[in-house]
């Protein structure tokens, strides 16, 4: 039986594709290549913005239309907050919510045998368990769900609920799988992975970095995203074993006071300089992403350029943008969205352009330098520091195995137009 899994967004929604298809793929299910016609169709949706709203519904359409006959199940953020609107669209087979979705596989199966399978699984969000990455060689674990942040502009918490954590010892145990099972890179996934809670309701997040690092012999483990509250001296110091990858990325969403009052984020611009600062004191060669919103309905020029400062000073190396989209329900609906598009459109294009140059920079600083790598199903390399790029001898691929860590140095850095550019890698012996 062929099946199709589209992910968009997060690397939480990546997660739960892993979990929901390795519950198929034990009962017979295989993956449909892009040539192949499906018998059924995962649709695994985000809604950070409107135009991801409009990607979702695209993305359903042309998956109904090139697979006629097939059953079409939509899942994810967008199937959590628009229901209805997914329901009305023609050859939608079923939606699930984000709270539903761990039960969509046996729901398919049910479709499949043409009875009703009885389980005593929970169904909660955590309820993938044992999840080999399917078709990438790291391996996405996920220790945390929702948020209790209020930030004006965000959907997210409707779309995913409060912030709730995965059992201690159940991710204990899951990094220790991965790690028998030989994935080399464990990146843990959550909506805010610094609010991880113990049992008790105490912050714990610290505490499971230290008890996971105390497991990893083989494996290594990295963060998807953190809060920019959340990075003080205690993570900080944990980043400098050996088996933790020296990457953050800490979305800043602007560099302006007032904007980010307006946001409702829990920080100022020397707040968070002050972390940045010592962040890249603590670990040199660090490398730093972020993301930024633009055309904030109170962003003026002035204050676009304050954040276009900042990300300049603190010097990261990788910038996501994003311009700002009304998303219904949240509190800053009532701004309205007086930025026109086309200056929304500048924006984003000259923070782009500053990604380019900022990342060509960290590139600069880190030729010469070794790195711990890991060898991707596309021949690409990996370091730990997020480095990305190909062998200059593509010879000595034949006697290299697909995940395999190798020490590499870096010898050149090739930049792209409109992209990030590639290192090329030579073998440290």
């Amino acid at each position: 039986m062929k099946i199709k899994f589209h992910t968009l967004g997060c690397r939480l929604n990546f997660f739960e594709t892993d979990g929901m298809y390795s519950v198929l793929k034990d009962k017979g299910f295989s993956l449909a290549n892009a040539e192949e016609k499906a018998e059924y169709i995962v649709v695994n949706t985000c809604t950070v913005t409107n135009k991801a709203d409009v990607k979702n519904r695209n993305i359903i359409r042309n998956a109904i239309r090139t697979n006629p006959g097939a059953k079409v199940y939509v899942t994810g953020c967008y199937a959590e907050t628009d229901k209805e609107v997914l329901q009305n669209i023609p050859g939608v087979f079923g939606v699930f919510g984000n709270t539903e979705k761990s039960s969509l596989p046996y729901k398919i199966l049910e479709d499949w045998e043409g009875k009703k399978i009885e389980t005593n699984l929970s169904f909660d969000r955590f309820s993938y368990s044992d999840v080999l990455p399917e078709g990438h060689t790291r391996a996405y674990l996920k220790i945390q769900d929702g948020c209790n942040r209020k930030c004006s502009y965000c959907k997210i918490p409707a779309a995913r609920g409060l912030g709730v954590s995965r059992n201690y010892n159940d991710v204990l145990d899951q990094v220790r799988y991965l790690q028998d099972n030989g994935v080399g890179e464990i990146q843990l996934t959550g909506v805010n992975l610094g609010w991880y809670r113990l049992e008790n309701g105490e912050k714990g997040f610290l505490n499971l970095l230290e008890d996971i690092l105390k497991i990893l012999e083989y494996s290594r483990i990295r963060l998807s995203s953190i809060e920019p509250p959340d990075v003080g001296s205690g993570l900080l110091d944990l980043m400098k074993h050996p088996r933790f990858c020296k990457f953050l990325h800490i979305p800043i969403q602007s560099g302006s006071r007032k904007v980010l009052k307006d946001m409702r984020r829990t920080y100022h611009p020397d707040a968070f300089r002050t972390r940045i600062e010592l962040a890249k004191e603590k670990l040199p060669n660090l490398f730093l992403g972020t993301d930024v919103i633009v055309g904030f309905p109170s962003e003026t020029e002035s204050e676009f350029q304050e954040t276009k400062n900042l990300l300049v000073e603190l010097g990261f190396a990788k910038l996501h943008v994003f311009p700002y989209s009304v998303r219904k329900g949240t509190s800053a609906e009532s701004f309205g969205d007086p930025i026109p598009g086309d200056e929304k459109k500048r924006r984003v294009l000259d923070l782009m352009s500053l990604s380019s140059e900022l990342h060509t920079k960290y590139a600069e600083s880190v030729i010469g330098k070794k790195y711990e790598a890991i060898l991707e199903s596309d021949g690409r390399f990996v370091t730990d520091n997020y480095l990305k790029g190909r062998l200059a001898d593509p010879i000595s691929l034949d006697t290299l195995q697909k995940g395999q860590f190798v020490d590499v140095r870096c010898l050149e850095y090739k930049p792209a137009k409109d992209r990030e550019g590639e290192f090329v890698f030579g073998l440290s012996l």
